[in-house]
């Protein structure tokens, strides 16, 4: 099937399909959010968050408070939701929930009907480690930044003859940039070799040469698409992106995409380094800039659903050339009675949010 065929085909499609997205107080599921909406798939969009304040459950049809991922009771509150719901599809970008999704996915599509948007529990491992992502890429033969395990003196001493400094100390889990550490000298390094659980790897190029890649792989683990974004970040996400064809970038992500192999979405992070692409970070999920892939034509989160929950045939995205993207902050003001309901039930229809979202800016795309 065509692209143009795949987007005909939901033009025509009578009923909505039920989408649960969980942690919608975070950017990236806000993204997955923002993607449902413009896609051609039509959705009734459920959203949970731990906390009854998270701007996401103000702006779906159903709305819930749920348990955080590593609650005992998370994965029976999940199948409860699905049932009560009829859920199609579960999706998420939070790492822990996608963690649990993962281990239970069969139990949930068994028991529910539902599926889960998420890669195998082992893939997941690969991105969720930056420790483990270098070593998987090393050992894959693919490029990697150098690096070594900071409580591994005898390997930092020789990461520092090999590379000299400046280097980066990160933690091993986590997300963006916290916890991010620039080890400039002997003194930083000592202080970054004093946090637990962290990797010091190679300085890599400069901010202004770094890009994002959103790919896609359908159930067979092929590669159907691959968007690339030139960045600037703030505050470790993107804040000023511009898509472009970037050969050396798209290729080396399209060939870490192919090993990775992926149930779906994945995202690379790279930077030029002595004039080559190099992956600092893979991200086995939909990433933030999920909905500026889906507003320049190249919608994962839509392609997702076709294929995994409706069971189409897998198309090929669009290989999208140019297109620029600016982000700022903006307000929303929820009614006070939603939120108090919010709060006192833990559930709510669209018909009581009454929010409104500050309109600066914006025209008609």
């Amino acid at each position: 099937m065509r692209y143009g065929e795949f987007l005909e085909l939901h033009d025509s499609m009578p009923e909505p399909m039920n989408v649960l997205v969980l942690g919608v107080g975070g950017n990236v599921s806000q993204g997955i959010l923002k993607a449902l909406a413009i896609g051609r798939i039509p959705c009734r969009v459920v959203a949970a968050c731990t906390h009854p304040r998270s701007f996401g459950l103000y702006t779906v049809d159903r709305a819930y408070v749920s348990p955080p991922a590593d609650a005992a009771h998370f994965t029976e509150w999940v199948l409860e939701t699905c049932r009560k719901e009829r859920i199609h599809a579960v999706m998420s970008g939070v790492e822990p929930v996608l963690a649990s999704l993962a281990r239970e996915a069969s139990r949930i599509r068994a028991e529910t009907g539902a599926i889960a948007v998420v890669s195998s529990s082992e893939c997941l491992a690969i991105g969720d480690d930056k420790l483990t992502t270098c070593q998987w890429l090393e050992r894959e033969g693919l490029a990697f930044p150098d690096y070594a395990e900071a409580s591994d003196t005898s390997a930092v001493e020789a990461l520092v003859h090999r590379c000299g400094f400046p280097l980066v100390a990160k933690p091993r889990s986590g997300k963006g940039s916290s916890g991010l550490i620039l080890v400039r000298n002997a003194a930083d390094l000592t202080y970054a070799r004093a946090q637990v659980g962290c990797v010091i790897e190679e300085y890599l190029g400069t901010p202004a040469q770094e890009y994002t890649v959103g790919c896609f792989n359908d159930r067979d683990g092929k590669v159907r698409g691959a968007l690339v974004l030139h960045r600037e970040l703030q505050n470790g996400t993107t804040y000023r992106a511009e898509a472009g064809l970037f050969p050396e970038v798209r290729a080396e992500a399209l060939r870490i995409a192919e090993r990775l192999r992926p149930l779906g979405p994945s995202n690379m992070q790279m930077r030029i380094h002595r004039g080559r692409a190099v992956c600092f970070e893979i991200n086995v999920r939909f990433s933030g800039t999920t909905p500026i892939r889906a507003r320049l034509g190249f919608n994962d989160v839509e392609a997702a659903l076709d294929h995994f929950v409706l069971g189409r045939p897998a198309v090929d995205l669009p290989l999208i050339e140019r297109g620029i993207a600016l982000r700022y902050w903006n307000e929303a003001y929820p009614g006070e009675s939603a939120v108090h309901r919010m709060e006192a039930e833990c559930g709510l229809n669209d018909a009581d949010a009454a929010t409104v979202i500050e309109t600066y800016g914006m025209h008609s795309l």
